[in-house]
């Protein structure tokens, strides 16, 4: 059997780690020592086992100095509601993100859930290249502007040499991340992560629909412009991002939701 965790002899068999492991790869053996055992399904390192430890005796084989304390309270319920209220889809930008902000940013999603913890995502950041993209998306979608307005200005915009700030589809952004993954939640999750990661950082952006048509139309000359993501992985989710150049000073009425409740 391959092992996936490190156990210290500080373990005193508690059985926590065992409750929490879904995968029922864990027992606590005769001599009141946690182990791993064989189950029908493997781990797949969610590491839910280190987390719950009380004498930090486990640890990923993968990464073990990743692993931090949990010693800092939680954001209020109330301070997550208020991100949540008052985080608005920004389009007007006086400037482009570092290279350090859009680090920052990425950084952040490397915990974003993903099915099974296969953290199969990977990220695309278009920034001296934004014009080439254009022009490809432009290429592919030539073939569909019938389909919607919004596709032929798009295409006249590129076709018309890109000249004015206002693209038809980014705005005044002229930077973007883009998701792979094998799920569309994989992608969109994290997405959604940096987006509200950005506001908080005093950036902000859109997620944006309209690029995402290319790669279902086209997607092998979509995923041509990207000859290092992984072959099994397909984008899901674009965001375009940068400085915003207008502050709002108030948030909008959005109608309630409807709940059914079964």
């Amino acid at each position: 059997m391959e092992h996936s965790l490190e156990i210290s002899g500080s373990c005193i068999g508690c059985g926590q780690c065992v409750k929490v492991c879904i995968r029922g790869h864990l027992a606590v053996g005769e001599d009141r020592k946690a182990r791993e055992v064989e189950s029908p399904y493997s781990c797949f390192r969610c590491g839910h086992c280190v987390s719950v430890c009380p004498k930090n005796a486990i640890t990923l084989r993968c990464d073990p100095s990743a692993q931090e304390p949990l010693d800092r309270p939680l954001i209020a319920p109330e301070d997550l509601a208020w991100l949540y209220r008052t985080r608005r889809s920004l389009r007007w930008f006086d400037r482009n993100c570092t290279k350090e902000e859009l680090e920052r940013l990425l950084d952040s999603v490397r915990y974003a859930p993903t099915a099974e913890n296969s953290q199969s995502v990977e990220y695309a950041v278009i920034d001296e290249r934004f014009g080439d993209f254009m022009e490809l998306l432009a290429s592919i979608l030539r073939a569909h502007t019938d389909e919607h307005p919004r596709l032929k200005q798009f295409v006249d915009y590129v076709d018309a040499g890109q000249k004015e700030k206002n693209n038809p589809f980014t705005w005044e952004g002229r930077q973007l991340i883009i998701a792979f993954a094998r799920f569309p939640i994989d992608a969109i999750i994290p997405m959604e992560q940096i987006d509200l990661m950005a506001y908080s950082m005093g950036l902000g952006g859109f997620h944006s629909r309209w690029m995402l048509q290319a790669a279902e139309n086209d997607p092998e000359r979509f995923m041509s412009f990207f000859p290092g993501v992984r072959e099994d992985l397909t984008a899901h989710a674009v965001y375009v991002i940068g400085h915003p150049r207008v502050r709002f000073k108030r948030t909008v009425p959005r109608d309630e939701r409807t709940v059914h409740w079964l």
